[in-house]
């Protein structure tokens, strides 16, 4: 029985592409893990042709699949590729497109393009904001911390906002983080959805940068979260490595 990898490389080599489906796009999704780097580059091959025909919905799951992979699985063919469909502002999950180009440090030009144009819509500039952030564009970073700045601390900052500026992976959006690690301020609710006590936003900011920085003193498992017998003391324990180490090592080898 042919893997998805034979499948896949089979009909990119015969120049020839069918429907694929929901499990299939999935699939090759799965490649992202431990798959060789042939199959890797096939799968993305797969999954970004697959932009091309996919529906609304699935459209943004394909999305979300190429994320997972590592820079160096995206070729310089699939590249070109993703680079055109930033052309097309209005296509559907045009803002994980973005943020996949940020990442993939692909059509600066295009984006800023875009991110020049007067009237944006908020949503559209924010994305666009943080893509050239990640490529190292300085103006769009302050543009996103301004925002950031102006806001309380909350269940939603934390939650939806603070992600968006550590995906930028810029010393300045991680810093801000940090610096908000040292508030003991209760805003936050409780990943124990049986607690309705608030909690002090700080434990969920050790969630969010845990996997940003490198040789972070505590481990975060994304499916469950922070896990502590005693969080004071872990919190202090987070405070304590910062302040010892200010010249921390940002990770910006994934998405």
């Amino acid at each position: 029985m042919k893997t998805i990898y034979l499948i896949i490389t089979s009909l990119l080599l015969c120049g020839t592409y069918v429907t694929a489906g929901e499990d299939d796009y999935y699939l090759a999704g799965k490649k992202s893990g431990s798959a060789s780097p042939e199959e890797r580059k096939a799968a993305v091959a797969f999954l970004v042709k697959g932009l091309d025909e996919a529906k609304s919905g699935l459209r943004g799951q394909i999305l979300a699949y190429l994320q997972d992979f590592a820079s160096a699985d995206f070729d310089a063919e699939n590249r070109s590729a993703l680079v055109n469909h930033l052309s097309k502002p209005n296509s559907p999950h045009y803002g994980d497109l973005v943020r996949l180009a940020g990442y993939l440090n692909i059509g600066r030009e295009e984006l800023f393009r875009q991110y020049q144009t007067p009237e944006l819509p908020v949503k559209r500039k924010w994305n666009l904001a943080l893509a050239l952030a990640r490529m190292g564009e300085k103006k769009p970073l302050n543009y996103c911390l301004e925002k950031v700045k102006k806001a309380s601390l909350d269940n939603n900052i934390v939650g939806y906002v603070l992600p968006d500026l550590l995906y930028t992976r810029q010393k300045a959006a991680v810093g801000y983080c940090v610096e908000l690690l040292y508030s003991d301020e209760k805003q936050c609710r409780s990943a124990n959805p049986d607690s309705p006590e608030a909690i002090p936003c700080a434990y969920r900011i050790i969630e969010l940068l845990a996997p940003v920085i490198l040789d972070f003193p505590v481990k975060v498992d994304p499916a469950i979260g922070l896990e502590s017998d005693n969080y004071p003391e872990t919190l202090q324990l987070v405070r304590d490595w910062l302040k010892a180490h200010p010249d921390y090592t940002i990770e910006n080898s994934r998405f």
